[in-house]
């Protein structure tokens, strides 16, 4: 089976992941393991998902891989197909996902978070294809401005969204854009990239923090699936 990780924001305790129900009946349907770990804040983090991770704080990055290790010897998985799903700061730990476990994760997609403008550590052996959706509206993670940490100094200043996509669509040389419109939603499209990968972006222009239920008519977790899907570890 292939492996789906769903990454809560806040605090990171056990509610349910949005759409989660849905998720596990998809799950169900065509065969996922779908996990859904609990984070712990350690002070003097804001959070429960270590951002910013360094050679000092590697213990989530540690944790995905056990969890991973652990599953692995339990049940039949398939090593080529693991993928993570990111909500507001779920979201921003799945970009240390795609720094840090670049060769663990066939692609990872969130919604609603971002990354340090200047990662201290980032430099993956793997082009990680990257599905980004966000509302532009958005009070929480701001769309369009960069932004700071009221009391976690050690992860710096945050990016806007247009600053996190161009991040990763220069760091893997991608040649191509194209883009289109459906209502209120814009879905950009980065291509020709190094390694064969891409970065996809969702633009809500009425899109606040809370989860979107559907992405051009389609249910979002199923957008996300076919996404994901389309890519596996070589």
């Amino acid at each position: 089976m292939p492996l789906v990780i769903l990454l809560n924001g806040g605090d990171a305790q056990s509610w349910r992941f949005p759409q989660q129900r849905m998720w596990e009946s998809l799950g169900e349907e065509v065969g996922i393991a779908i996990v859904v770990p609990v984070g712990k804040r350690l002070p003097p983090n804001e959070g429960a998902w270590q951002l910013d991770t360094e050679d000092e704080s590697y213990h989530d990055i540690h944790y995905i891989s056990t969890i991973i290790e652990d599953l692995a010897s339990k049940h039949s998985l398939d090593e080529a197909r693991r993928y993570a799903v990111g909500y507001s700061l779920g979201s921003m730990f799945t970009y240390e996902l795609a720094c840090h476990m670049s060769d663990s994760f066939a692609a990872i997609a969130s919604h609603a978070g971002t990354m340090p403008v200047t990662p201290k550590a980032c430099d993956p052996e793997r082009n990680v294809p990257i599905m980004h959706i966000h509302g532009v509206l958005d009070s929480v993670i701001a769309y369009g401005n960069t932004w700071n940490w009221k009391n976690w100094e050690s992860v710096g200043t945050m990016q806007d969204i247009p600053g996190l996509v161009e991040f990763w669509r220069d760091r893997y040389q991608c040649q191509n854009e194209s883009s289109s419109e459906a209502q209120d939603e814009t879905h950009f499209v980065y291509h020709a990239c190094a390694q064969g990968t891409r970065v996809e972006h969702y633009r809500l222009a009425k899109g606040d923090h809370g989860w979107p239920e559907t992405l051009n008519g389609t249910p979002t977790y199923e957008v996300i699936w076919s996404f994901l899907n389309r890519y596996t570890l070589p």
